[in-house]
């Protein structure tokens, strides 16, 4: 009889992980050496999710949105920058009515954690630069648009830049005055939420996000709690450097394509 020709077991050898970056190396004293030359420190970019830690802002980047990304961001991009499907030329949204999409919000249980913001700004002043709120958008994490209002600025608008925001007089005519969209947006962000609470522990508050959030709160005149607040203008891996930030416009096309 033929002899049945065994196969050899692999045996599984044993890898040592480095807890900082997550380098795997076959042998213990290899582990050692790199441990003594990577210098992990708290202040390497530090990936939010697994706690990774990087070399620089780019290889946290990479790690986070490139091709092999195993974490998946608690915001992802395709939320925080989707209000610019809404951008087409220089118009912004087609001309409607101001609203409030309740039936968007769902029940408690299914309303959405987190709502993006995005303002278009026209001019005041002599001048015109002089940033006052015309419209303002909320959307929730489906990309739903749950609210949209245009906005009566608080002081007479002289230049309404076009161009870039698609705005004219006809849009702001009727607008809704300022006061009753802060009641609006506030009554969608706090979520039933008491101010005390939501200010310590956020509670049912929901998150907002959005690019450049503290321009757009302060052409609002709306204070809302930094903890519940996420800006991809601010995040680093996405800055150009560490004090400059990209456009949204470039996040956009780099990101999402």
């Amino acid at each position: 009889m033929d002899e049945v020709e065994t196969v050899p077991k692999k045996i599984k050898t044993e890898r040592y992980k480095c807890s900082a970056c997550y380098k795997m190396y076959n042998k213990k004293e290899h582990l050692v050496e790199h441990m003594k030359d990577s210098y992990h420190s708290v202040h390497q970019p530090k990936c939010g999710v697994c706690k990774k830690h990087c070399k620089s802002f780019e290889s946290l980047r990479e790690h986070l949105i490139g091709k092999k990304n195993t974490c998946s961001l608690i915001i992802p991009m395709t939320f925080t920058c989707s209000l610019v499907y809404y951008k087409k030329g220089p118009a912004v949204i087609p001309f409607m009515e101001s609203k409030v999409e309740a039936s968007n919000l769902g029940e408690a249980s299914q309303a959405p954690k987190a709502i993006a913001i995005d303002c278009e700004m026209v001019g005041g002043g002599s001048d015109g630069t002089l940033d006052l709120c015309a419209s303002v958008c909320l959307i929730d994490e489906d990309e739903n648009v749950i609210f949209h209002a245009y906005v009566q600025p608080i002081i007479p608008v002289t230049n309404y830049r076009y161009e870039i925001t698609g705005l004219t007089e006809e849009h702001l005519r009727g607008a809704m005055p300022l006061e009753e969209v802060q009641v609006r947006i506030l009554e969608i962000l706090q979520n039933g939420e008491s101010i005390s609470r939501m200010r310590f522990e956020g509670g049912k508050a929901r998150v907002l996000v959005g690019h450049s959030v503290e321009i757009d709160l302060q052409c609002l005149r709306i204070c809302y709690p930094d903890h519940l607040s996420r800006d991809t203008a601010k995040y680093r891996p996405l800055m150009k450097t560490n004090v400059a930030s990209h456009s949204l416009k470039y996040l956009t096309k780099t990101y999402l394509g």
